[in-house]
């Protein structure tokens, strides 16, 4: 049985990277059937809704959505794939593959994964007018014994951890430690929080982490608070397994170790934990090279590369990142932000030369 996908390529460079990778797979002969709704940038051009009922349908329908980028127009496919389908937890990759640009001298060997919470936090926007704030919590004190009427005029963000979120995603977190380390992983959490500032939130996060950790045996964690754990990942990133942190901290975190093995063009995700799992790249619509053929998709196919895996299709996924990985040290048909003078579709076809 074919696996239903929805190939949904949003704004941007979304379609473009879209469109090469759904192509590989395709004359790959994977088992998947690939659908290509009119959605998003293109739809609102033809003069259509950017993301309308029958296509909320098709994705509630498959096995699996592939999303490109939101540029604006498409905030609402994000929102739908994110929060209404309810998927906690974001997967960020951090692999090097040897040939991708790296801003390390030395950057061999570092293949770690940081798992963001994905629906809480500041996210999305909890915001409004401090006067509101004040008015509705006027007991409320700061640390500093200052009043919300004392700030004056200005605005207020609410950051939320609920013990919900904490206990799903430290199960998540735990359980995907211990299967990595059958892989041949170290088998360690860190947690990341600011919880010398943030007592309760963050303590709350960390409380509920490290409580899940001790319960399974043969898994090993450690705590870094925020600021230290971004120096550590710049300074030690091999010494990392898997780190687990809250929305905002996973959102900064994950984009700066990028940088480590490539940038974003290289910075796969997942989105799982929900009624229905979607795969992006996280490096956004890039509208200053859209339309131009020259964005790199590997993020993209390696967010297929994650899907796969998720769907069983292990062989097929295997095959996917060796071949991308092929590309990368052969260094003859990469593009430009890797020193390369390929085009999107120059990259994705010698990645499918190395897979038939």
């Amino acid at each position: 049985m074919k696996k239903k996908i929805v190939a949904l390529g949003g704004d941007g460079v979304g379609p473009e990277i879209m469109e090469v990778t759904w192509e590989i797979m395709e004359k790959a002969g994977f088992a998947l059937d690939i659908i290509k709704p009119l959605h998003g940038e293109a739809a609102w051009k033809a003069g259509k809704e950017a993301f309308p009922e029958e296509v909320k349908n098709l994705c509630q329908q498959s096995d699996a959505i592939l999303f490109g980028a939101q540029g604006g127009i498409s905030r609402e496919i994000l929102y739908f794939l994110r929060w209404q389908q309810d998927n906690f937890v974001n997967i960020r990759p951090i692999k090097y593959y040897p040939g991708a640009k790296s801003s390390l001298q030395d950057p061999q060997g570092i293949d770690f994964v940081i798992l963001r919470e994905n629906s809480e936090g500041l996210y999305p926007a909890r915001e409004g007018d401090l006067n509101f704030l004040a008015q509705a919590l006027p007991q409320f004190k700061d640390r500093m014994g200052k009043s919300l009427a004392d700030y004056g005029h200005g605005k207020f963000a609410i950051r939320v951890i609920s013990e919900r979120g904490v206990e799903r995603l430290a199960k998540f977190a735990c359980a995907f430690v211990l299967e990595r380390k059958k892989q041949g992983y170290p088998g360690k959490l860190t947690v990341v929080t600011k919880s010398n500032v943030l007592s309760q939130s963050d303590g709350l996060f960390q409380k509920g982490i490290e409580a899940e950790c001790q319960k399974n045996v043969g898994l090993r964690h450690e705590h870094f608070y925020v600021d230290d754990a971004a120096r550590r990942l710049i300074r030690f990133p091999r010494d990392f397994d898997v780190l687990v942190t809250s929305n905002m901290f996973g959102d900064i975190l994950a984009d700066e170790a990028a940088e480590l093995v490539g940038g974003l063009g290289l910075a796969p995700s997942a989105c799982l934990g929900g009624k229905k799992p979607y795969f992006e790249p996280v490096h956004g619509s890039a509208p200053d090279i859209a339309g131009k053929g020259i964005v790199n998709p590997t993020a993209m196919i390696l967010s297929a590369k994650m899907m796969l895996d998720h769907l069983g299709m292990k062989r097929e996924g295997e095959a996917l990142e060796k071949a991308v990985a092929i590309v990368y040290r052969d260094g003859k048909t990469l593009t430009p932000d890797q020193g390369g003078k390929a085009s999107t579709r120059e990259f994705a076809r010698a990645v499918l030369k190395e897979i038939q």
